[in-house]
């Protein structure tokens, strides 16, 4: 609701899907907590769920601006005449089933918003899975969680450039039991090639740490360039931003009128979210790090100080409460941990 009503102008009048809308209660907040929305498409294709949505819709009074359908929600997107401002994926387990339709159905220039709930294929315990599913092979990894949302990303950003469609993202997080993202649709092969270029790959060493990012499959490299042991390699992922600055300082802005009893939780996500739109791709974590260099943990207050005094970029990540960003090497990282626990 928040990104919602932070992101689209208020004078644009807005039509919302929300295809697997399961209780209808998402359906019924954008109705009554976004001001801009006008009609609110909604479906499932269990009968229960609609005949309990749709008593939900009747005790709010909202007939007249919700719309429930007893349909499959790729058919549904397949049958509507007019596109949408908003569509809204959550459903049970992979949205990927269910991304080439979203996206037919979305507006040019408008959102389409997609929730996982299936973390432990996109988050690399199960791999087969993952490549089954997103067509992405996962590696596991301290940043999972960020892996998980470049995963997702990544699938997305290939299904659209298929129907010549560019994908940007504009706002991501990875909290509870799920990944979602946010990201324009619009229309063309510039910007489906604009796009597809921020697809690559990712060296992950397990042994000392490094990662390493590429673009292209000629110049991954399968030995650690700090240690030479045999690296791990991951993709294709979005390597591109995970947010848009503008949109982060809107939802900042705009996040003390929303009604949550989540609240405070909300603008500690966001707050985190802002400095980690100039932090560096994929996070450390503390107790790795620990494990790893055979040290003591350092608390990540220290760590952060410590890199920045010495000259390198580091700040939190919302991903995980132990973890950090800095373009600091693993190795440096490591030197600075040991002479710390000497």
């Amino acid at each position: 609701m928040l990104f919602a009503t932070s992101y689209f102008p208020v004078s644009r009048k807005l039509r919302v899907c929300d295809p697997t809308t399961a209780s209808g209660i998402r359906a019924i907040r954008y109705a009554l907590e976004v001001p801009n929305v006008s009609t609110v498409v909604a479906a499932d294709r269990d009968t229960d769920a609609v005949e309990l949505a749709s008593k939900t819709v009747l005790l709010n009074k909202l007939s007249d601006k919700v719309a429930l359908v007893r349909s499959d929600a790729n058919l549904l997107l397949r049958q509507v005449n007019e596109r949408f401002d908003i569509v809204d994926l959550d459903p049970f387990g992979s949205p990927a089933p269910f991304f080439e339709p979203c996206l037919k159905a979305t507006q040019d220039g408008g959102i389409l918003a997609a929730t996982a709930t299936d973390m432990g294929p996109l988050s690399g315990a199960r791999p087969a899975a993952c490549f089954r599913k997103y067509g992405v092979h996962s590696i596991r990894a301290e940043c999972e969680k960020e892996i998980a949302v470049r995963i997702l990303a990544g699938c997305l950003v290939n299904i659209a450039g298929r129907l010549e469609l560019g994908v940007m993202m504009k706002f991501t997080h990875a909290t509870d039991h799920y990944a979602r993202l946010y990201a324009t649709v619009n229309k063309g092969r510039k910007a489906a090639n604009e796009s597809t270029r921020k697809l690559g790959f990712l060296e992950y060493c397990p042994t000392c740490l490094n990662r390493v990012t590429t673009l292209s499959l000629d110049s991954i490299n399968t030995k650690c360039e700090s240690c030479n042991s045999k690296v791990k390699v991951g993709g294709p992922i979005w390597l591109g931003p995970l947010w848009d600055t503008g949109t982060v300082e809107s939802m900042i802005q705009h996040a003390p009128i929303i009604r949550s009893s989540r609240l405070s939780e909300l603008q500690r996500i966001l707050a985190c979210v802002r400095e980690e739109t100039e932090g560096c791709a994929f996070y450390f974590t503390t107790d790795t790090l620990a494990k790893i260099t055979k040290t003591k943990p350092a608390s990540i207050t220290w760590i952060i100080n410590t890199l920045r005094s010495s000259g390198f970029l580091a700040n939190r990540t919302h991903f995980n409460p132990t973890g950090f960003r800095t373009n600091a090497s693993a190795y440096e990282i490591g030197s600075m941990l040991r002479t710390f626990s000497a």
